[in-house]
């Protein structure tokens, strides 16, 4: 039987994988995390700096489950955070795109200072937008756009790029808002979520 903390054959497999990309299947409760986190140190045992590694996740809860078990696994490994500060980087995909647009904000064209508009935010934006392209919020649900802008942006697709292939009467619509969405985001100096993602797609 396994010791708390020990790992299956399957864990240490991944664990002590260097090389190339892996991609495991895992549910939930399968030791992901711990997998991770062990794979981190022996990254760091084998002489990676640990300011190299990033360990990226999805929700804030499991990036700082992440970064408590990696850093108490670094700790207990003599040596294992010689110089202060000297850590991997744990982060979800969005606060990663946080850190990579405020980093490099003039380079593209942004505010360092930008806002991230939320669900409601973006809401209430687009029913202006709807609005100011002389439309009625009643008859095009805000709601319904800003799903169909989101999914859209999830794929990394652009207002122009969407646009180019509007050729029936709803998507046509959607463009059209689209674009008075970003120019209100724009006049904000605001980004919504699904931006913290797109804007960090190199050109």
């Amino acid at each position: 039987m396994l010791k708390k903390g020990e790992l299956n054959s399957a864990q240490e497999r991944a664990a002590r994988h260097k090389d190339g990309p892996l991609l495991i299947i895992a549910g939930a409760g399968a030791g992901k995390t711990k997998t991770i986190a062990h794979r981190v140190l022996n990254l760091v045992k084998s002489g990676v700096n640990p300011e190299n590694i990033l360990a990226i996740t999805f929700t804030n809860k499991a990036a700082r489950e992440m970064e408590e078990r990696v850093e108490k696994l670094l700790a207990e490994e003599r040596g294992g955070l010689d110089r202060a500060g000297e850590k991997p980087l744990t982060s979800t995909f969005h606060s990663l795109g946080i850190r990579i647009l405020r980093g490099n904000a003039k380079e593209i064209g942004l505010n360092r200072h930008f806002s991230i508009f939320d669900d409601q935010d973006s809401v209430s934006a687009i029913k202006e937008a709807i609005r100011e392209e002389n439309l009625d919020p009643k008859q095009f649900e805000p709601g319904r756009i800003q799903n169909v802008i989101s999914r859209y942006k999830g794929e990394l697709i652009t207002a122009e790029e969407y646009s180019a292939g509007a050729d029936e009467y709803f998507p046509k619509i959607v463009a059209r808002v689209w674009f008075r969405y970003e120019k209100i985001l724009s006049k904000e100096h605001g980004l919504d979520f699904d931006d913290l993602i797109l804007k960090t797609e190199a050109p």
